[in-house]
């Protein structure tokens, strides 16, 4: 265990240059970065909540990996974080408890006077590189020019210079509106996060999330357009995991509930938003309108639904892909208390409805009264019938 620690910490010397327990967390995959983002922009209270594994056995992870650089003499330094566009903010809380929040919020760099040469960080193209990414990763536009043109003084024919420019150039556009969002949207896509993912790896996104968002707000006020539909304010604001406004944005469309992709888009925000109904019905709405779409499930982010889905895809008796509402909820009969009851205004087949009264009344009816439905749902889809009775 020590040993693979030392080794990840290796690995994040090797890469910045510094050491950081953001990044160790994300890199050994206790935290992502969805929710260092949520909490950056202040939707996220403390930090620790959103942790995948057991908090004190991270905690002695990030102690180790401490220990491991304070042997090696490395410096220590306190961070701050603060919420994003509030200079002026109190600083961000990892955690109550100080021995957490002061784990966390403590990075380590390499003395400048430390004689021996290190692989790490000892020439002085490598500091000036990693100076440039981390000014990168924390948006320090002044620190990020500063240390290129010294790269450009220093080694004017160093491989990555060409690459790191770009990205402090489009760091540096984030304080100007975008004016042309059609070519911006093209410069990002394939030129600006091909780059951050190559110089700056995991951490592409602390860099690339404010890009996407100063799209959005580019795009906010443009209608979908069903030939372009990454041109639109929902796709930007997904990519920046700004999952509410990809709900509003998306709801603000009139025909919204007709368009594939605002239907697919809608339902994976609402997943993230924990907003189980409204993403049901979304998904119910593609499946019924757009079968040949049902695939789509399989990238839902909704295990519930991926999984019911590959079942689904495996029945010995093939159902077509706009029964699969009907046949998850007898599969899965706790949803419907969150399913789409299917009302007359809703585009779907009639054995779905049928399928939610029974189920919903399922103890409560009176016995003639779902016998009735049951005469019902065999006449209107015999091979969901069999299915129900499965269930029963």
């Amino acid at each position: 265990m020590k040993q693979r620690i030392e080794d990840q910490v290796d690995q994040l010397l090797l890469e910045k240059g510094e050491y950081h327990p953001l990044e160790f967390l994300i890199q050994e995959g206790r935290l992502s970065y969805d929710d260092y983002e949520a909490w950056r922009t202040g939707e996220i209270r403390e930090l620790i909540d959103m942790l995948f594994g057991n908090p004190e056995q991270i905690l002695k992870s990030l102690q180790q990996a401490a220990a491991y650089l304070q042997r090696r003499g490395w410096e220590s330094e306190h961070l701050i974080y603060r919420e994003r566009g509030r200079p002026d903010a109190p600083p961000l809380r990892f955690s109550q408890e100080s021995r957490f929040d002061d784990c966390f919020h403590r990075a380590y760099r390499k003395p400048k006077e430390q004689p021996q040469l290190d692989l790490f960080s000892d020439t002085s193209t490598t500091y000036l590189v990693n100076g440039i990414t981390q000014a990168l990763k924390t948006l320090n536009a002044s620190d990020a020019r500063s240390s290129l043109q010294q790269l450009y003084e220093s080694a004017p024919d160093h491989s990555r210079l060409g690459e790191l420019e770009r990205l402090v150039e489009a760091l540096e556009s984030l304080d100007t509106p975008l004016m042309d969002a059609e070519s911006g949207l093209q410069c990002l896509l394939t030129e600006t996060t091909p780059l951050a993912e190559r110089n700056l790896s995991k951490a592409a996104g602390f860099l690339l999330v404010p890009l996407w968002r100063r799209l959005t707000r580019a795009l906010q006020q443009r209608p979908f357009e069903p030939s372009r539909p990454n041109l639109h304010s929902s796709f930007t604001a997904s990519q920046a995991r700004d999952w509410s406004r990809v709900r509003q944005t998306v709801e603000r469309e009139v025909d919204w509930r007709h368009q594939p992709v605002l239907l697919e888009r809608h339902a994976t925000a609402c997943t993230h938003l924990d907003e189980l109904s409204a993403a049901l019905g979304s998904w119910w709405l593609l499946c019924w309108q757009f079968p040949q779409l049902g695939d789509r499930l399989d990238r839902s982010g909704d295990q519930t639904l991926q999984q019911g889905w590959q079942a689904f895809l495996d029945l010995e008796q093939e159902l077509p892909p706009e029964d699969f509402p009907a046949w998850l909820i007898l599969n899965r009969p706790g949803l419907v208390q969150i399913a789409p009851e299917g009302d007359g205004d809703t585009p779907c087949p009639e054995s779905y409805r049928t399928i939610h009264q029974l189920l919903h009344g399922q103890g409560s009816l009176p016995n003639d009264q779902l016998m009735a439905l049951r005469a019902k749902l065999k006449q209107q889809a015999p091979l969901l019938f069999s299915y129900y009775l499965d269930t029963v």
